[in-house]
């Protein structure tokens, strides 16, 4: 069966008889902080038409709107989109060997991003006439950004036990598995250590690093290889026009680390809080998480820049400036909280 296409993602009661058997989704701050760097590269323009897709209660916020994708995965309505957090590439099986092929008919995230984009890209050529039809620009602009946030985890694009997922591993005292702590315990942790508990010091921090440090490779972060436009998709009438898009090349960027970083000498007895933590947090990767997740923010705006104002599209904008200190929910907060206790 293949993705839904542009027009029938409207049938929003079709489902898509699969289960969601590898992943949990990067943690609510991995994509609390994804959509609030992804904002700072908006242009204005695109923030504006941003706003007035999501509904107001977002106050036109990415990271408000990438984290819902993983709070509607018990609906039925949604269970085709299950599948679309991860690829899985037959052959990869990292430390020892990373393999990252692109599947047409695949049920992954990198359809998933093609599809999303393609959506959003339709609506926009095509202005939604119907509530229906805004609802679907509204699912697609969501998905679009939480998926951006999810492929570049390295373990979204490595189906080797269900994504880290049953990979168990020790991290200080807390007992966990390797997805879950690239998820969220190695973020937490690093805000902890090094900012004292404040998202907003690795946020400005993250953003600092960007627009400094990883110069001048940041500058080409939203470059894609033009061999990427030579591989069909199911919707490359429209993709192929949106020159920012190339979530095959970022799949196989990103799987490659699961044997350079992630899952190098992996072993469940090890303490991952030490060395590991260490060394993908530090110098020694260049910051490797933070810079991840800058990747992902960067990428994500340059898209939506290309889609909603292609005049101001050709390059990386300057940070807006915007008052957007991190907005989490008080349930997030608790969650942190608690996970800081640890």
């Amino acid at each position: 069966m293949r993705l839904l296409s542009v027009s029938s993602v409207a049938a929003a009661s079709v489902v898509a008889l699969f289960s969601l058997t590898q992943v949990q989704a990067y943690g609510t701050l991995g994509h609390t902080l994804t959509g609030q760097l992804g904002q700072k590269f908006l242009t204005p323009e695109t923030a504006r038409q941003i706003e007035a897709i999501l509904d107001p209660s977002y106050e036109g916020l990415l990271s408000k709107a990438a984290p819902w994708p993983d709070t509607i995965k018990g609906f039925s309505r949604y269970k085709w989109a299950s599948v679309l957090h991860y690829v899985n590439s037959p052959g990869d099986n990292p430390p020892d060997r990373c393999v990252s092929t692109y599947d047409f008919a695949g049920l992954d995230i990198v359809n998933g991003l093609f599809n999303m984009t393609a959506t959003m890209k339709h609506f926009k050529d095509q202005p939604p006439t119907t509530t229906g039809e805004a609802s679907i620009l509204r699912d697609a602009l969501r998905f679009f950004v939480h998926f951006v946030g999810d492929i570049h985890q390295p373990l979204h694009d490595s189906g080797k036990d269900r994504g880290g997922n049953d990979a168990p591993i020790k991290f200080g005292k807390t007992k966990s598995n390797l997805h879950s702590m690239w998820d969220t315990l190695i973020i937490t942790k690093d805000i902890k250590d090094r900012f004292g508990n404040d998202p907003k010091a690795y946020l400005d921090d993250t953003l600092s690093l960007a627009g400094q440090y990883w110069k001048p490779e940041s500058l080409n972060w939203t470059d894609c290889d033009a061999a990427n436009f030579n591989v069909q998709n199911p919707w490359s009438n429209t993709t192929n026009n949106i020159k920012k898009l190339c979530p095959i090349e970022w799949a196989r960027t990103m799987n490659a680390l699961d044997c350079t970083y992630v899952w190098k000498d992996y072993s469940p007895t090890r303490d991952y809080s030490t060395d590991y933590f260490k060394q993908v947090t530090g110098p020694a990767s260049q910051f490797l998480v933070q810079k991840l997740l800058a990747m992902s923010g960067i990428r994500m705006a340059a898209v939506l820049n290309e889609i909603y104002d292609p005049a101001d599209a050709s390059s990386v904008p300057e940070i807006v400036k915007r008052d957007e200190s991190p907005k989490l929910s008080p349930r997030y907060l608790r969650l942190l909280e608690d996970a800081l206790a640890h």
